[in-house]
């Protein structure tokens, strides 16, 4: 004998009544769908849903059907649900048990346009069905029965789970046999994915249909009208106009018979008419497989997949956002090294405070290019902007290559210093020199834009001393030097002539001591807010007086023959 341990006692089943609101068969949520069913069961601790029966008398089950019985129980497959049991001759009804899926039927999924049912879910849909069919119809109970979008569970993990299955010949028997009747009336669209060979002799809305491998494949096509196109099938039709026109003559749902798609020319295959020619599982399988070679395993697996993909391709757009932002950061960085000294724009993107300071011994020099308004009067601004952002480029580039720093340009003149922020132990004053002199020099092979009477000219001044230095502005900070000794640098370059670099005396005093240096004394200049001063050309520019007056030259080391003018 075979154990009945599917057998339920009426002491270890318990119907819960559920309340939910007319029309919400699942909860609006698409991300955690949910079903809300009128009732289901527990047995013991087992949550389960089932299907009653009135029962009429009492049932002697045969070795055969206990046989049956014992092997539907025992199935065991990740795409079934679990057959729980029966509960029979304990009280006047009779309860079929399957393991309660909470989350919902693929007909909630297909049918709802807001959820989007793309190819992925699809794929793994239709590789999970045709998985519990493979097995249920190699097992002994060898076929579904009930095969349709309803029956099709889809669990917490996304696995699309069969239910319901190997139960509708014992329950057609049954019925016949006058053990059971059905209690309300089976709703017709039950019977839209039922093969029409099994419809014949079937009191519809009374009886169940029997169990056939090709009924399952007939169940199969339909479902996957639904699943291409996600709508139902036969939606035009009344119900009663359908179930006698798919017997009687061959109703099946529109379609393409044209149509190149391999998925469609399946899906009618299977609802052919005569069983025979409906294609095998094997076929059916191997055939999605192909369609959708690109997919393997179920949802979960594509999934993974899908996240490994988007995981790799996230991680190529950080590397690529992250190059980026380097770039970005460093060009930020060189930004502010241009706008800062190199040493206070570190400390400034290190958050440290930059507490202004005193230094004893700064160089700081002037630059101004001559007759500006000239030029200005004959240029429109975009060529003065051009020709400003060239020119003081040029100077940049010369400032590089000395321990000196570019404190701004206003308007046409050009600011420098040498010795702050990082002193640099008397060394200031010969790097801002060398500064001055090598600007000079490339003013005279500069090729100016093409004005008339127009030559790029320079006049250039500085001066050695205390200053006070800080920065000042948080959104646009800016290093500023001040002091007595800025004024007088700007004094020197203002009081001075085109194409000469002026110093006071006591700047000329200290540049004497080096022998590179040649130092012309101009003589008294009356400076604002000094008075009268005595200042010094540096390697004094002298003019070839046997060249046209408009040609410029450079004269560096004319000492000895200046002294003769």
């Amino acid at each position: 004998m075979y154990r009945m341990f599917w057998r339920i006692s009426k002491e270890n089943l318990k119907v819960i009544e559920t309340k939910r609101s007319k029309g919400h068969a699942v909860s609006d949520n698409l991300s955690y769908k949910r079903r809300q069913l009128d009732s289901y069961a527990l047995v013991g601790t087992l949550k389960a849903e089932f299907m009653c029966f009135k029962q009429n008398k009492r049932i002697p089950w045969n070795k055969v059907e206990l046989k049956f019985l014992y092997e539907l129980k025992s199935l065991n497959q990740n795409n079934l649900t679990n057959f729980i049991g029966i509960c029979y001759n304990d009280l006047d009804r009779f309860y079929v048990l399957y393991t309660l899926i909470e989350r919902a039927s693929l007909e909630d999924f297909i049918y709802d346009q807001k959820f989007n049912v793309d190819n992925t879910f699809k794929c793994a849909f239709i590789r999970d069905i045709l998985k519990g069919l493979q097995y249920l119809h190699k097992s002994s109970i060898g076929y579904h029965g009930m095969l349709s979008l309803k029956t099709c569970m889809i669990d917490t993990n996304w696995i699309l789970k069969l239910t319901n299955f190997g139960i509708s010949s014992m329950l057609n028997e049954l019925i016949d046999r006058n053990y059971i009747h059905i209690s309300e009336l089976i709703p017709a669209h039950f019977y839209i994915t039922v093969a029409p060979e099994l419809l014949i002799g079937i009191q519809i809305g009374w009886n169940f249909p029997k169990g056939t491998i090709t009924g399952d494949i007939y169940s199969f096509g339909i479902m996957l009208y639904s699943i291409i196109f996600r709508v139902k099938p036969f939606d035009r039709l009344s119900l009663k106009e359908v179930l006698h026109n798919v017997v009687q003559k061959s109703l099946r749902p529109h379609t393409n018979n044209d149509s190149s798609d391999p998925l469609i020319k399946l899906m009618c295959q299977c609802w052919n008419s005569i069983p025979e020619e409906r294609p095998k599982l094997e076929i059916i399988r191997e055939t999605v497989g192909s369609i959708f070679s690109n997919s393997k395993g179920n949802l979960v697996d594509q999934m993974i997949k899908m996240n490994e993909n988007y995981a790799q391709n996230l991680e190529r757009i950080v590397a690529e956002r992250t190059s980026l932002l380097v770039e970005a950061q460093e060009q930020t960085d060189r930004l502010l090294c241009e706008m800062l000294p190199p040493s206070i724009a570190i400390q400034l993107k290190e958050g440290k405070a930059i507490i202004p300071r005193n230094y004893e011994s700064v160089t700081v020099g002037f630059c101004q290019i001559v007759d500006f308004m000239h030029l200005m009067e004959q240029c429109t601004p975009a060529q003065v902007i051009s020709f400003l952002n060239e020119t003081f480029m040029c100077f940049d580039e010369v400032i590089k290559c000395h321990d000196a720093y570019k404190v701004e340009t206003t308007g046409e003149t050009y600011m420098m210093a040498s010795g702050v922020p990082n002193e640099n132990g008397g060394r200031h004053i010969f790097e801002i020199a060398e500064i001055a002199l090598k600007i000079r020099e490339k003013t005279f092979s500069y090729k100016a834009i093409d004005v008339p009477n127009w030559f790029l000219r320079v006049r250039i001044g500085f001066h050695c001393g205390p200053i006070a230095a800080g920065v000042i502005g948080l959104r646009s900070p800016r290093y500023c030097l001040f002091g007595d000794t800025v004024n007088f640098a700007s004094r020197m370059q203002s009081n001075c002539e085109p194409n000469q670099i002026q110093v006071a005396e006591s700047t000329a005093k200290i540049l004497m001591e080096n022998s590179k240096y040649k130092l012309t004394k101009r003589g008294v200049v009356n400076v604002k807010g000094k008075g009268d001063v005595n200042t010094y050309w540096l390697n004094e520019f002298i003019l070839n007086e046997q060249q046209s007056v408009d040609v410029i030259m450079p004269i560096c080391n004319i000492h000895h023959q200046n002294a003769k003018h």
